[in-house]
């Protein structure tokens, strides 16, 4: 083989292997809720780093914390879409594509295995309750989750050229380009809520005023967040930036002597603008960076307390006593209950 032969081979496995891993065509090609996150770039963060340090320090609290620590340094990227609920119908869940991109630790997928596996195209597919249609897809390097119509329509859709971008995807991928947590939506939330079983139903009226949703975040050069939810009115934006504003105020009165925290709360701007709520907040790359030194150290002085701290040994069991100390109660008598004096 000569090197060109070999660069075009090259070439085409490149392309090749970008079209099998490419989830943007995975998505529903009428979504109308994206999300995404970049797990590799939030793993190479200073922030992962210092979370990483504060998890080897303690010992999990659970076996299942365990095993979804031990999942999340395998994968790199997650995505997931949805056209939402077609009907007002509120008994059904809207359907829903979660696709994830990583190694993934066989044993720790069988909890999720409740079938035989079903070979579809390239999937081994498995059903992942014995009461609904949810589906897994298993691949090399490629979980895919949902409906099975959703799973089955992705994998048909897997290595394919993409259609025109709508502009609901070109909004994603700008997104997508510049940070780590993304989320977009053009459609109310009340047409991605799950069945009415599962659903808060103090979060059904909220919802239901949301119509669309912006969101980005990104931790490597410094801190980014931003967040654009618009609402069906310009009254229930300011309703809710008010609501956003004293819960946001209530969380940082209790750190409120961290001057840290104190500085990003002067930073962190919440408004309304005709019928978007509106939230951001920037921080250069030396504050952030403060910001996460300041929560390690706390961090270490509350381990470090409770080390320090003299165990109280636990007080002896004492014999429970009796309602009525020196007396019996019969009851069923002619007359009523009888109440028989002891001597003990």
């Amino acid at each position: 083989m000569t090197k060109s032969q070999l660069g075009i081979a090259l070439l085409v496995f490149a392309a090749t292997a970008a079209a099998q891993t490419n989830t943007w065509e995975l998505g529903h090609p009428d979504a109308k809720l994206m999300l995404g996150v970049d797990v590799k770039s939030i793993r190479e963060s200073a922030a992962w780093k210092l979370f990483s340090d504060q998890s080897k320090t303690r010992p999990p609290a659970s076996a299942m914390q365990a095993m979804g620590m031990g999942i999340l340094e395998q994968i790199n990227h997650i995505f997931v879409s949805s056209p939402g609920n077609p009907t007002s119908n509120s008994k059904t869940t809207a359907p829903f594509l979660l696709a994830v991109e990583g190694k993934f630790p066989l044993e720790a997928l069988r909890a999720f295995q409740q079938s035989a596996p079903r070979r579809y195209r390239t999937a081994d597919l498995y059903r992942t309750t014995k009461t609904d249609t949810t589906t897994l897809a298993v691949m090399d390097g490629l979980l895919l989750l949902g409906d099975e119509k959703s799973v089955v329509a992705a994998l048909d859709r897997r290595g394919r050229a993409l259609p025109p971008a709508s502009k609901l995807l070109a909004r994603a991928k700008a997104l997508a380009a510049t940070n780590d947590v993304w989320i977009i939506a053009d459609e109310s939330l009340s047409k991605f809520q799950p069945a009415k079983a599962d659903w808060n139903p103090l979060a059904a009226p909220f919802a239901s005023q949301i119509k669309g949703i912006d969101f980005g975040l990104a931790a490597h050069e410094g801190f980014q967040f931003e967040l654009s939810l618009a609402t069906e009115s310009e009254a229930a934006a300011s309703q809710i930036a008010q609501l956003f504003a004293m819960q946001l105020q209530m969380e940082l009165a209790a750190k409120a002597d961290t001057p840290e925290v104190a500085n990003m709360a002067q930073k962190l701007k919440i408004d309304s603008l005709g019928n978007r709520m509106r939230v951001s907040l920037a921080l250069p790359k030396e504050e952030f960076a403060a910001l996460l030194q300041a929560a390690q150290s706390a961090e270490v002085a509350r381990a470090q307390a409770t080390a320090t701290a003299p165990q109280t040994p636990p007080a002896a069991a004492r014999p429970a006593k009796p309602a009525n100390p020196g007396k019996i109660t019969i009851y069923g008598l002619d007359g009523g209950p009888r109440v028989i004096e002891t001597t003990h």
